[in-house]
């Protein structure tokens, strides 16, 4: 199933947001869960809950050995004051010795790609991709007014597949990427070819 569906059937993106070929089988999906929903019995038979944790109880305690339930029954164990704060005293001592990780291979991996687009016609542009699991999450700027649309994002070294969403309702391939990708959809992706400065 394709994500973007995936993600409407979850709630998490509106139906104006899907292209028009996802939109007529989201309503296909509508409908069907309108129907499950209508011949579902309105609720579980007063009590089932009691049964059902009683039943499981029962089964439990018949399946393990005496030793096994002498073995799992919850206790309390007491624990001094001064022993906690001895642990916590030791764990700062530790975290300061040794130093918190500044950065991280993560934030170092990343690398700012630059994404343009003409649109001089648009109110709003996101950039949606496999890196955002296509979700309109990173909204371009038209900061002078001249209907090009940009922005700078961080992405991971590797090969992605991206998009832009006009106004929240079209999808647009970029025109000027180096390569596309069949979306299987009748539409591309724009593909992303990114590096590290080092060529790794």
């Amino acid at each position: 199933m394709d994500s973007r569906l995936q993600s409407y059937l979850d709630g998490d993106l509106p139906l104006e947001a899907l292209p028009a070929e996802l939109r007529a089988q989201a309503t296909e999906w509508d409908g069907l869960l309108g129907e499950i929903r209508a011949a579902s019995p309105a609720g579980a038979p007063p009590g089932l809950d009691t049964r059902v944790v009683a039943a499981v109880e029962a089964s439990r305690a018949d399946s393990r050995p005496p030793w096994l339930a002498w073995l799992l029954r919850p206790r309390m164990i007491p624990v001094p004051p001064a022993a906690v704060l001895a642990a916590a005293a030791a764990i700062v001592a530790v975290v300061s010795l040794v130093g918190l990780p500044r950065g991280g291979a993560v934030d170092d991996a990343l690398v700012y790609v630059q994404f343009v687009v003409d649109a001089p016609a648009a109110e709003t542009v996101h950039l949606v991709g496999d890196f955002t699991q296509w979700q309109p999450t990173v909204e371009l700027e038209d900061v002078d007014g001249d209907g090009v649309w940009s922005g700078r994002v961080p992405l991971l070294p590797g090969v992605h597949e991206y998009m832009f969403v006009i106004d929240g309702a079209d999808w647009v391939t970029d025109p000027n990427a180096a390569s596309y990708q069949d979306d299987g959809f009748g539409q591309q992706n724009a593909i992303v070819a990114v590096s590290t400065l080092n060529g790794t």
